[in-house]
């Protein structure tokens, strides 16, 4: 008799650990399933509650998503795996792909024409206000040299001079977007760059200033950091100028690493 309650005991002890093991795997399972929203591009809704996704939701792999258009897209992490990004794929599946992994543009000073129209290409990223160094002895900036930007507003092409510092010139979003004294909407618009230089302007290059709205930017980020608690500083960076080049546009470094130790207490 002593015998079987022994034998029992051990049955339930084993049965009680395979349990608790199978209990850990499936939860080990679904966290690395797991992912919070850093961002929506467009219009994604959850199947089955017929909500829109937004940020802050937890999305699990294998959760039915409905996506407005084919660009519609969200940026997710996961804090065991990293980034990824949400798109449509066909027949009403979902892809789950690694997001990328692109750097910012560089710091330091745009020397010629050449690191002009490099740095000012595709779409550009500007947090509130960036102040970028010229080569001075290629582009003097004064009252009679400077920059200045053409874009469209209402079918009507509006240049805007570009303040400076020293030799640096200054993007700023409240200067760009202003026209006869009054504030209009951000938006991205394609913009081109030109140098005026004793009377006669020269076109630099055309690309897409993006100025995003910085408390939607701030909750972006903040979930980042919260993922990657663990992280040191510079992977933490690293990981955020990737998400910002992916989904807004390319950052440049100072601009960037001022706003986040400024708003985050981050730096390298």
């Amino acid at each position: 008799m002593k015998r079987i309650f022994t034998l029992a005991a051990f049955a339930i002890l084993g049965t009680t650990l395979l349990s608790n093991l199978d209990k850990k795997k499936s939860e080990k399972v679904a966290a690395t399933d797991e992912y919070k929203v850093i961002k929506v591009d467009g219009t994604i809704i959850f199947q089955t509650t017929k909500e829109n996704m937004k940020i802050g939701d937890i999305f699990i792999s294998g959760t039915g998503l409905d996506f407005s258009t084919p660009d519609s897209r969200a940026a997710v992490i996961s804090k065991l795996k990293g980034r990824y990004v949400l798109s449509s794929a066909e027949k009403g599946q979902t892809k789950i792909l690694p997001a990328a992994n692109n750097i910012s543009s560089r710091a330091g000073a745009l020397i010629n024409i050449i690191d002009l129209q490099n740095h000012f290409s595709g779409r550009y990223l500007v947090i509130d206000k960036a102040a970028l160094e010229i080569g001075e002895e290629a582009f003097p900036q004064n009252d009679d040299a400077f920059f200045y930007l053409a874009y469209y507003h209402n079918d009507e092409q509006i240049r805007k001079k570009l303040s400076h510092e020293g030799n640096s010139v200054i993007l700023d979003k409240d200067e760009i977007f202003m026209i006869d004294e009054r504030p209009i909407e951000v938006s991205e618009k394609e913009m081109t760059l030109f140098y005026r230089n004793g009377g006669s302007s020269s076109k630099i290059s055309t690309f897409t200033p993006v100025f995003p709205d910085t408390e939607e930017l701030k909750l972006e980020i903040e979930i980042i950091l919260e993922e990657f608690s663990d992280k040191d500083n510079p992977t933490k960076i690293k990981e955020i100028t990737a998400y910002l080049n992916e989904f807004y546009g390319k950052p440049q470094e100072d601009n960037l690493n001022g706003w986040l130790e400024k708003e985050f207490q981050i730096t390298e």
